[in-house]
């Protein structure tokens, strides 16, 4: 017996210029079907995905594609779990994905630190490390994913292991940690510095706004920069990974990474808390971030400026 499926959401967008980056499409609820077309590719001959689709059930990363041959002939093709296909996400969950523990794994010492993983997560996930042998400093914290090579590593984009105490790392596990339904977050602390004015870093980007007022909590003198700790101050720029606040921090210790073996005897890492803003009501730190989102990967994307319209569809289970 079949079941009927209806129409629950369309719409278009065009890869950026220059660039192809995967992409969230927010949805209305869970689809049991999924697809896309290249509108700039149809018919054009090229050699590239003109379709993919997406089936409720299929791993994170998956997909089926027809390519068009170089003279037009069509191909089907199949993009495996773990790669750079489909990836239906819940933003209302809160339960840490499983534990992914591929032998082999390794974290470069390097701006950005890359994680060698055969099982990557998607671009944009929130990842927590655990286990990294030789770069003990990171574990346990959270870090928004940059970039992925699927199947074979993917970036912490904000994460720069390039200091003198950091050494490549032999081993890292990781779980993918849902965004939470109100932004914004604390968040972990790579880096401040010492300069007028100050700017900090964070592992995962922040969603905070100009004109928020943070809390900076440094308490481990292991890392550097005791001076900050406890400081509140107003964000007056801001990027997806970093703010500036209106403090003149130049006078400070310098902020430095400790080494692994310091780590190995207990770190606490600094964090940054949104305590209010600069506005006759607080918004910001009440913006529900929930929302169901099929997450659209390079793999089948097709080339710069490409037209990509979609459709998805869910089972109608009252028929």
């Amino acid at each position: 017996m079949s079941t009927p499926m209806s129409l629950i959401a369309q719409g278009s967008f065009t890869n950026a210029a220059g660039a192809v980056a995967a992409t969230n499409i927010e949805l209305p609820k869970r689809p049991d079907y999924f697809v896309i077309k290249n509108r700039s590719l149809w018919g054009t001959a090229p050699t590239d995905v003109i379709q993919a689709e997406w089936y409720y059930g299929y791993g994170a990363g998956q997909a089926i594609c027809i390519t068009e041959g170089g003279a037009s002939a069509l191909t089907a093709t199949a993009i495996a779990a773990g790669g750079a296909g489909f990836t239906f996400v819940d933003y209302s969950s809160q339960t840490p994905g499983a534990l992914v523990n591929t032998p082999g794994t390794a974290i470069t010492a390097a701006n950005p630190a890359v994680v060698s993983e055969g099982v990557p997560p998607a671009v944009g996930d929130i990842v927590r490390v655990f286990n990294t042998t030789a770069m003990l400093q990171i574990a346990g914290m959270d870090f928004t994913v940059t970039a992925i090579a699927a199947g074979v590593s993917y970036t912490l984009g904000y994460m720069d292991a390039s200091g003198v105490n950091f050494v490549a790392a032999t081993n890292a596990t990781y779980r993918v940690i849902p965004a939470k339904y109100y932004t914004p977050y604390r968040r972990f602390i790579t880096g401040i510095t010492a300069a007028n004015p100050c700017v900090v870093t964070v592992s995962v980007a922040h969603n905070y706004l100009v004109g928020d007022y943070v809390a900076i909590h440094n308490p481990d003198a292991n890392m550097g920069m005791p001076e900050i700790n406890g400081i509140t101050a107003r964000i007056t720029a801001v990027t997806a990974s970093t703010f500036t606040l209106d403090l003149d921090s130049s006078a400070f210790t310098a902020f430095l990474w400790p080494t692994s073996a310091v780590a190995a005897a207990g770190l606490t890492h600094p964090t940054v808390t949104a305590v209010g803003e600069v506005a006759t009501k607080l918004t910001s730190s009440l913006n529900n971030g929930a929302y169901y989102a099929m997450h659209i990967d390079t793999g089948v994307l097709g080339t710069t400026s490409d037209v990509i319209d979609w459709m998805a569809f869910s089972r109608d289970y009252t028929v």
